[in-house]
């Protein structure tokens, strides 16, 4: 999996693209505040409420389920002539040995099929004026191409192929392995993020737990073999573990014919093999973990707990809950960590979903080194006081928070291909059909006393997991602050290298 899952969020991005023109320089007078006491009070004044959004209803899923056991879902969406395939196999990342899955997925794309070469198909699928993807996340596997109406039928057909008849060329895996080794040590080497997010995957989730393993290192992509994809694919790509998701300018009548054309002949060689998910290792005390990184200017900070399944019934709750701790720019995080105090140049705050028991709940800051002890202490902090009587949520950051997590499926939903990996999360979660629109609806409505037995359920004690990525001869013991400290080297797979004993008399700067 190349994306990192804790960037900015799953939800949203930014960015720019290129330089900007720089306006001439315009003097507005603005007249000042009467007194101090007008800046005082207008600083306390909330902001006007805000209007209701407009209605926005998920569309309707029209479903089906071919003889060979692959299920069809499809989304009509008439605006323009385009239509969005997602091929979802629901099998990710750690199912079966370690970096399996993605390459098997990469191979389904750049392998090629039993007719066609792997150039020869991505020439085809370029003359459709389209581009195949594939992305691998922690319970599916998916395959997407966008295509204008007409080539619906041919597109899915390539697809078919693909899926059901992958050639798997050897020489392909080994270039795709030496890439993605060359990727492992760069990450290794030099993103704290990632060093971080395998640490804490692996502390949280035993080693027979699929969730234990967040990316690869390169001991484990030299084991892969030809043998291993293709048993892989084998075991997991079979009609009863894969969804067609059609989103787009098509009747659903046509789009149902569409795939079964091409994935109706498809039988699997052997049962669906059901895979095991032993629950998560919740912390008995706090710990800190640090991945070295030698004269790193900044630390990556992450502090861990759990969250409940994603089946609970109390996630809106949760959801609203995390969004105040450190949902965004209005979350408390920002303004004091980031903000009030200058103590980290990023902080958040993310639930990570996941499809079979209780998920890791990471709150993030990323900071200069030498703040690396205070930022943590800012974020415990912050923690503490929202799970005790310390600050309790008020209806302010409550209304604020429920009225983000619902508008912001609006924006969600201008594309077709939002949709269709919309329904993707919904199937892969397995929640019910109309889940999206109970769901906006329940965070809007969600009480300050449910929010603060949330954020306390999150947030509360002292057991958390403290992973951090940074310079351990910098911040080695003022990270002793918060327990005992074990050192690890992420450029040698992560060995321990070292203990730190606790000593909570120890400097935070």
């Amino acid at each position: 999996m190349r994306k990192l899952l804790l960037a900015a969020t799953v939800l949203a991005a930014c960015g720019g693209a290129g330089e900007a023109s720089v306006p001439p320089h315009l003097d507005i007078a603005v007249p000042p505040l009467q007194s101090t006491a007008d800046t005082a009070r207008a600083l306390r004044e909330p902001p006007p409420s805000s209007l209701a959004s407009k209605p926005s209803p998920f569309p309707t899923i029209e479903r089906a389920k071919l003889d060979s056991g692959i299920r069809v879902a499809v989304v009509e969406a008439h605006a323009i002539p385009v239509v969005q395939i997602r091929v979802v196999t629901f099998a990710g990342m750690g199912y079966g040995a370690p970096g399996v899955a993605d390459m098997t997925a990469e191979m389904l794309k750049d392998g090629g099929t039993r007719t066609m070469a792997a150039t020869d198909l991505l020439t085809h699928v370029e003359s459709l004026g389209a581009s195949l993807s594939v992305d691998v996340d922690f319970d599916r596997s998916v395959l997407s191409l966008g295509v204008t109406v007409p080539h619906l039928d041919e597109a899915l057909g390539l697809l078919g192929q693909i899926v059901q008849s992958p050639r798997f060329d050897g020489g392909e895996l080994r270039k795709l392995k030496a890439r993605r080794t060359d990727e492992a040590r760069e990450a290794a080497r030099g993103n704290g993020t990632w060093c971080a997010t395998h640490l804490l995957f692996r502390e949280l989730f035993a080693e027979s737990n699929p969730y234990a393993h967040y990316d690869v290192v390169p001991s484990e992509i030299a084991k892969i073999t030809d043998q291993a994809i293709r048993d892989f694919h084998k075991r997991f790509y079979v009609p009863e573990n894969i969804e067609v998701i059609v989103t787009g300018d098509v009747t659903a009548a046509r789009a149902q014919a569409a795939v079964k054309k091409a994935f109706g002949g498809f039988a699997a060689a052997a049962p669906l093999q059901k895979v095991t998910f032993p629950e998560a290792i919740a912390p008995a005390k706090r710990r800190v973990i640090l991945a070295s990184r030698p004269h790193s200017e900044q630390s990556d900070i992450f502090v861990v707990g759990l969250a409940p399944a994603r089946s609970t019934a109390s996630w809106p709750d949760l959801r609203v809950a995390n969004q105040v701790l450190g949902g965004g720019v209005a979350s408390r995080l920002f303004a004091d960590v980031r903000e009030q105090r200058s103590l980290a140049y990023s902080t958040r705050s993310q639930i990570l979903e996941l499809a079979h028991g209780s998920e890791p709940v990471l709150a993030y800051a990323g900071t200069a080194t030498k703040k690396t002890g205070l930022a943590i202490q800012g974020v415990l902090e912050n923690m503490e006081k929202i799970s005790t009587a310390g600050q309790p949520i008020d209806q302010a950051e409550l209304s604020s928070a429920g009225r983000y997590l619902s508008d912001i499926f609006a924006i969600r939903l201008e594309s077709i291909g939002s949709i269709a990996d919309l329904v993707a999360v919904q199937d892969t979660l397995a929640l019910p059909d109309g889940y999206w629109d109970t769901y906006r609806a329940a965070v809007r409505d969600v009480s300050v006393d449910h929010a603060q037995a949330a954020a306390k359920r999150l947030f509360g004690g002292t057991a958390q997991l403290i992973v951090v990525a940074g310079d351990a001869a910098v911040i080695g013991k003022a990270l002793s602050h918060f327990g005992e400290v074990v050192v690890v080297d992420p450029e040698k797979e992560f060995v321990t290298t070292s203990t730190i004993a606790a000593d909570p008399t120890a400097a935070l700067e």
